[in-house]
């Protein structure tokens, strides 16, 4: 059942035009606001399909469910905007700094949006795997970006092996210095999640202080 936007359109024409939408309790609607966005028409276009497979759980009387459904569509659309929009890249690179002393980098993005994944090591002896959605900023050859993540880290020791929990936030740049190459910098604000330390005598909780660390790195795009 078509929804007229604000430019008295029909759904027929979706990639032109936000999306807003809705529920009864047996079907997901999908409406235009008649103001072109990119990357959420490409999302609700993508949720729209989710959410037609989704609409048996729809038909939940409360509004509770009724919620619970929209709130389901709405991040599947946003998650699958990465397998909806054009321009999508792989990114694979070295940094230094942040999670690690050293990590290999893998990147997909699209769009303005990117999810990255880091693993590496402080002193070999231990191993960190982060990852992280990053927000970026701009279309030209210097790009800044923002992002939130989660960085896992795991070290030996004699009395047992240490692990911890870590959210991170990071605030920085790209840079294209040449087609398919970059080279970046950003500051990782870090907050302990939860940790368990090598000795099991130690049972101080993890501070609760964001920790800056500084990062560099170098990528590049296959096939440039």
């Amino acid at each position: 059942r078509p929804l007229r936007g604000g430019n008295d359109g029909p759904l027929d024409h979706p990639q032109d035009r936000t999306f807003l939408f809705w529920s009864t309790p047996g079907h997901f609607y999908f409406g235009t606001t008649g103001a072109g966005l990119g990357p959420l028409a490409a999302g609700a276009r993508l949720g729209y399909v989710v959410g037609s497979m989704l609409a048996p759980l729809a038909r939940c009387r409360s509004s509770a469910g009724r919620l619970g459904c929209i709130v389901a569509a709405t991040c599947a659309g946003q998650a699958g905007t990465a397998a909806a929009a054009a321009g999508s890249q792989y990114r694979f690179g070295v940094s230094a700094g942040g999670a690690s002393t050293v990590a290999l980098v893998a990147e997909y993005r699209w769009d303005h949006q990117g999810v990255e994944v880091q693993l590496g090591t402080w002193g070999f002896r231990d191993a960190s795997l982060s990852v992280t959605a990053k927000q970026y900023v701009g279309s030209s050859a210097v790009e800044p970006f923002v992002g939130v993540g989660l960085w896992g880290i795991a070290a030996r020791a004699e009395e047992r092996t240490g692990v911890g929990l870590i959210a991170r936030f990071p605030v920085g740049f790209d840079a294209r210095f040449a087609d398919g190459h970059w080279a970046g910098a950003a500051v990782h604000l870090n907050r302990a999640l939860a940790l368990r330390r090598p000795d099991p005598e130690d049972r101080r909780p993890p501070r609760r202080a964001f920790v800056p660390l500084p990062e560099f790195s170098y990528r590049w795009r296959p096939g440039d």
